[in-house]
């Protein structure tokens, strides 16, 4: 399971603002398991987006945009 955590593929820079709590959490928990911040943030959306599937549009209405 903790290859789960590993990124595969090509990746792109997002900028994103978090609470400050939320960013305290994931420097400790990167710093106790030993994974960087990316990899925890990729698979907690990774996780969000097979659970809510609700937040996508029907399929071919749109497309990804690019974000700034």
């Amino acid at each position: 399971m903790l290859d789960e955590y590993k990124l595969n593929g090509k990746t792109v820079k997002v900028e994103a603002e978090l609470e400050a709590d939320i960013a305290d959490k994931l420097s400790l928990m990167s710093q106790y398991m030993g994974f960087g911040a990316s990899e925890i943030i990729n698979t907690a959306l990774k996780r969000f987006v097979a659970v809510h599937s609700d937040f996508m549009p029907p399929a071919g209405t749109l497309t990804p945009k690019k974000l700034k």
